[in-house]
């Protein structure tokens, strides 16, 4: 049988609320990536992946183009 203490409670609680600010924070950042128009320029990382200036999307290889 567990018995429940305060500490408990508290460790429960506390990760709760990390997983359900987590999940607002990556759902915000998918909403932000899937509604940018990457029409704001980009930069270039090393290995020559495109990041969108908007939303920091990275767009893929840079020679990658669909025809």
């Amino acid at each position: 049988m567990f018995i429940w203490t305060i500490s408990d409670v508290i460790g429960v609680v506390f990760w709760a609320i990390v997983i359900v600010c987590l999940a607002i924070h990556f759902l915000r950042l998918a909403w932000k990536h899937g509604h940018c128009k990457h029409d704001g320029g980009v930069t270039e990382t090393r290995a020559c992946d495109a990041i969108c200036n908007k939303c920091g999307a990275n767009l893929g290889f840079i020679g990658n183009r669909h025809q």
